[in-house]
């Protein structure tokens, strides 16, 4: 005999039906093994799947977070998707008001929102502070990695993995042409990861599709079962804390980044920095959902 798991489908960083990063959320996913559950994350083929479970006393939800490929410590599409469903969808009341507290693999997630009457607004979750990791500084390199000239990478700044609860590249690239350009050397890219392992590459550059948007990127993380993502928020986090750390631009607003463009499936991830005494205090990111429809699946006894 097969069971059957339901789950619902919610696209994230989007106001519009079809863009955005797909979600898909298994509620009750008590019982599931790990290996059942990653095997169901590579059969969708989504950026990411979550996995929700009773959760520890202080905390809202326990959930786990699975690519195509791995595992992962935390995400940030999935938080935001999941942060909705709980509230939007299935009507939880938090244990703390206007704050989830959602339980991770990284620890407890916080994730800030406002509700008025039934419509939720303003999901923004609150990641780990960042780590300013290893500098690239062979751009020659990571011009080889994305397949550019070495000149379309920034002069003025360093191509360096910053971490906010996954470590990601960091390559300012000077146009919006070269970004849509910009195709990722697989063979390269493996053996790099030989050498020190990133959850994914980040270019992104300050010209937009967007005049009212701050940043247009593009991530690429195949080694995790995701060749290219439509809107990666754990990216959104490191990249806001790179645009401040380098003075590139002010965040103490919320900004908003486009990613997906290339994919036809446009986003827009917010993000912002948030000091105390001058040091950041709290990194923010977040955005609209939309949820798209309920499936299920079926899993061998």
């Amino acid at each position: 005999m097969a069971k059957t798991i339901k789950f619902k489908l919610i696209d994230v960083f989007t106001s519009e039906p079809f863009g955005g990063n797909p979600l898909a959320i298994f509620d009750n996913a008590e019982g599931l093994s790990a290996e059942q559950m990653q095997k169901i994350a590579k059969e969708l083929n989504l950026s990411e799947s979550v996995f929700l479970n009773k959760p520890s006393a202080e905390a809202d939800i326990k959930m786990r977070i699975f690519t195509p490929g791995m595992e992962l410590p935390t995400a940030g599409h999935p938080t935001i998707g999941t942060s909705y469903y709980l509230l939007k969808e299935k009507g939880i009341k938090p244990k703390k008001a206007n704050e989830l507290l959602l339980e991770q693999n990284i620890g407890k997630i916080k994730v800030q929102f406002e509700q008025h009457d039934m419509e939720i607004s303003k999901i923004l979750m609150e990641q780990p502070l960042p780590k300013f990791e290893q500098s690239f500084k062979d751009k020659k390199l990571v011009a080889s990695l994305l397949s550019v000239e070495e000149e379309e990478i920034s002069k003025d700044f360093p191509c360096r993995i910053v971490n906010c609860g996954n470590p990601f590249l960091m390559v300012p690239i000077q146009t919006l042409n070269s970004v849509k350009n910009l195709k990722l050397n697989n063979e390269l890219f493996t053996e790099i990861l030989d050498e020190i392992f990133i959850t994914g590459v980040m270019a992104f550059t300050m010209e937009t599709e967007d005049k009212n948007h701050l940043t247009h990127s593009r991530m690429f993380a195949p080694h995790i079962g995701v060749p290219e993502d439509p809107a990666t928020g754990s990216a959104h986090g490191p990249l806001a804390s790179y645009i401040h750390n380098y003075n590139i631009a002010d965040l103490s607003e919320l900004s908003i980044g486009e990613q997906g463009y290339e994919m036809g499936r446009p986003s827009q991830i917010k993000m912002q920095i948030v000091q105390e005494d001058g040091k950041i205090s709290k990194v923010l990111v977040g955005g609209s959902c939309v949820h798209m429809g309920t499936g299920e699946i079926r899993i061998p006894e």
